[in-house]
């Protein structure tokens, strides 16, 4: 009966999808031809939304209006506006959704390049970070020649913090003992479950990444509005600001509205001037697309924690999963297209299973192996397993507020014996061997299993820093300081070889361009592997994955290939283990 119900609201869920993107194909009826580009244009970003590596909607979010904007669609928009003779300038919004540390620092550098054209910028908020905190929010708009601030509104520059929770006193309150091994003093991940406080190297491993991350938005912001660090820095320690204190000290240049802003902003662009939005810019037609490319890279996306294949709840969620399958069919694509010279391999990933982690590994070596450069660009996180898939790229960029590193592994189980029994719950166990049980959540590690956990740990953990060692040219003799569980920043890790060089996406693409001996200004296409999925195309694999059967499917299909059909183009522009390797929460707290 559960099975059947389960099946008739995955079944209603199908046929309000169908509606929605009934609607859609209604709504962009119209938008078949490119629209022409205005004679002057102020380019918008809507900074106020989510920044992601990729926009992918879960089937369930077909049917929430939630506005994500891809990364490389903001990076593209700014570079393309730069050399655009209709764009006269640029305005982002702020609010209470803050880019990533990384991605601050992106668009950051983009900002940089378009202002050396001397185009003017602006930024706007009705406050940076209002009554809570505004670091990531004011480092990006510090970028901007023009930092506008609502009256009423306040600049919320505070510093740096972490906190994190700690419940092993609250789980042995409920009977539940959490028994988890590391590699090794540094792998924190599972410290909140069987602590009740940092340990003292966990601890004085975030307040070096702490500080190291203070020091790059200090000194990011000193260099933007041209001041000394020292002066930003005290600036940090006495803030927050009210509007009058922040234009009193330099961090705005004017206290005003959005319509004021506006009106200023069209005012320079000329007659006419009409505010445009990244997608709809690039959505324009005339931007030189017709010249050929001199050459074709595939751009392959690590983004989500890693696990074999995703067969669960990441898809219904939204929740980011990296399947091992598809990515590493996604390199053996890449490497047997004679028209893809290069690959880009974009990871954004905090881990998960080492042997998911080393399929894709053994993808990307096999893909250099068939002559296919591979440069590997780290998000906002590249740790533990994300580390290790990307640990032989023939280069690795990572952003300074990138997290990486995190070389070590965790294994265990939560135990609930003392639970079921205060709930009066019993377990009867049949086992054909001693260890048969071992994993088992009622039961504690006996000494032999105990020693069997940690022989798993041993032979990852060391062929973790033998193949880190191998692939970044470090001695193993060094590899105990880069390595034990922690983590980095990219400017630190840069230091320790674990990255090669600084920056996003154009310092990876000029990596790219220098392996194919291209010229900076050769135009080059980016193609991503595999194609992104069709709201219809996920709709599909969810009902593959919760069984429902073929026979329940055909009388749709025929709609459902019709909308596809209809859409594709469309929707397609718009683009627990055993042993976990797997980055601590606490960390990942850091950069977002």
């Amino acid at each position: 009966m559960l099975l059947f119900l389960a099946r008739a609201f995955t079944v209603i869920g199908i046929i309000a999808s169908m509606l929605l993107l009934a609607g859609i194909l209604l709504a962009m009826h119209a938008r078949q031809r490119a629209p022409e580009e205005p004679e002057n244009v102020i380019l918008t970003l809507d900074l106020d939304q989510p920044i992601v590596e990729q926009s992918e909607p879960s089937p369930l979010q077909l049917a929430i209006h939630e506005d994500t904007t891809p990364l490389l669609t903001i990076l593209r928009a700014i570079d393309q506006a730069k050399e655009d003779p209709h764009v006269k300038g640029l305005i982002a919004t702020f609010g209470s959704t803050q880019p990533s540390l990384a991605h601050a620092q992106e668009i950051r550098a983009a900002l940089g390049r378009f202002r050396t054209t001397k185009k003017f910028t602006y930024a706007f908020a009705a406050s940076y970070g209002s009554f809570g905190l505004g670091n990531r929010a004011y480092y990006t708009a510090s970028a901007f020649e023009n930092i506008w601030l609502q009256p009423v509104g306040s600049v919320s520059l505070t510093g740096l913090a972490i906190q994190s929770p700690f419940g092993k006193t609250a789980l042995q309150k409920l009977g539940v003992n959490a028994d988890f091994m590391q590699r090794e003093e540094y792998k924190s991940v599972m410290e909140m479950a069987t602590r009740d406080d940092f340990s003292p190297p966990v601890k004085q491993m975030m307040q070096g990444m702490l500080d190291d991350l203070s020091e790059q938005i200090s000194g990011g912001i000193a260099e933007s509005r041209g001041w000394n660090v020292d002066r930003v820095k005290r600036l940090m320690a006495a803030g927050p600001y009210t509007d009058t204190e922040a234009e009193q000290a330099g961090l705005v240049t004017r206290i005003g509205y959005a319509d004021e802003l506006a009106d200023e902003a069209k005012e320079k662009a000329g007659k006419d001037a009409q505010l445009v939005g990244a997608e709809e810019y690039l959505g324009f037609g005339g931007h030189g697309r017709s010249s050929k490319p001199k050459a074709r890279i595939a751009v392959i996306y690590g983004d989500g924690l890693i696990v074999d294949k995703n067969t669960g709840p990441g898809d219904i969620s939204g929740d980011k999963i990296m399947s091992a399958d598809t990515v590493a069919q996604a390199f053996d694509d890449a490497a047997e297209d004679k028209n893809i010279k290069a690959i880009l391999f974009r990871v954004d990933s905090p881990g998960g299973s080492p042997e998911a982690s080393e399929t894709i590994r053994r993808a990307l070596v096999h893909a250099q192996k068939m002559g296919k450069p591979v440069v590997v660009s780290m998000g906002d996180v590249a740790a533990s397993g994300g580390y290790w898939i990307a640990m032989n790229g023939d280069s690795i960029i990572a952003d300074g507020g990138t997290l990486t590193g995190s070389i070590g592994v965790v294994s265990g189980k939560f135990v609930l014996s003392g639970l079921m029994q205060k709930l009066g719950v019993t377990i009867g166990t049949l086992k054909t061997t001693e260890n048969a049980g071992m994993w088992s959540m009622t039961e504690n590690f006996t000494p032999a299993q105990r020693a069997r956990v940690n022989a798993l740990l041993d032979q990852t953990y060391h062929a973790f820093i033998k193949n880190v060692s191998d692939a970044r040219h470090i001695p193993m003799e060094k590899m105990p300081e880069i390595a034990k569980g922690r983590v980095w920043t990219g400017a630190q890790a840069v230091k320790l070889g674990l990255v090669d060089d600084l920056g996003g996406y154009d310092v990876a693409l000029g990596a790219l361009r220098s392996k194919l001996k291209l010229a900076p200004t050769d135009l080059i296409s980016m193609e991503v592997f595999p194609p992104p999925e069709t709201a219809v195309e996920k709709v599909m694999k969810l009902l593959r994955n919760v069984g429902i059967e073929a026979s329940i499917l055909r009388p749709m299909l025929g709609e459902i290939q019709f909308f596809n059909a209809r859409l594709g183009p469309y929707i397609g522009d718009m683009q627990m283990k055993p042993v976990d390797a797997r980055m601590p929460n606490a960390a990942l707290g850091l950069t977002r």
